[in-house]
């Protein structure tokens, strides 16, 4: 399993999101990174999702980040 925060991050993009992030500056890249790892642990909508089935939170963090940071 990866612990890097950005291959995570990316990964749990889908590909056309993942592709779009990839182009950008490898500095914007960590800090949608830094984002999405802090929403997973800060955002109490996503801790139930998290319980249940953490892929789909950690797909959920990511669209929003990527949503906001394209």
């Amino acid at each position: 399993m990866d612990t890097d925060p950005l291959s995570r991050f990316l990964q749990a993009l889908p590909p056309a999101k993942r592709e779009a992030v990839e182009q950008l500056p490898e500095d914007r890249q960590e800090a949608m990174a830094s984002e999405w790892e802090r929403r997973l642990s800060d955002d109490v909508s996503l801790l139930t999702v998290s319980e249940l089935d953490p892929h789909a939170a950690e797909a959920r963090a990511a669209e929003e980040v990527a949503g906001e940071g394209l």
